[in-house]
């Protein structure tokens, strides 16, 4: 009993060869995308780091010829009171 195969491989069609070659224009064409995120995204940081530094008071300055540590003192009283 012989199996004969279903498929007629005399008749078969050639497909077409995958190209050898990378499409380079493409690979540059994304890299030069992520390039240029990852430059955008430095400068906003940077940006957004330089505008956000600086001394964060939360006290008015004291006036001028007065001596802030009297100033400190006179609010601070001897009895003081502790709650639970």
């Amino acid at each position: 009993m012989a199996t004969t195969s279903p498929y007629n491989f005399t008749e078969m069609v050639p497909t077409t060869v995958a190209p050898n070659h990378t499409d380079s224009a493409v690979i540059g064409v994304v890299i030069l995308l992520v390039l240029c995120t990852l430059a955008g995204l430095v400068f906003l940081l940077y940006h957004y780091l330089c505008h956000n530094k600086g001394i964060y008071r939360t006290t008015g300055e004291a006036a001028p010829g007065v001596d802030p540590d009297q100033v400190y003192h006179d609010t601070v009283t001897e009895n003081k009171e502790y709650f639970i």
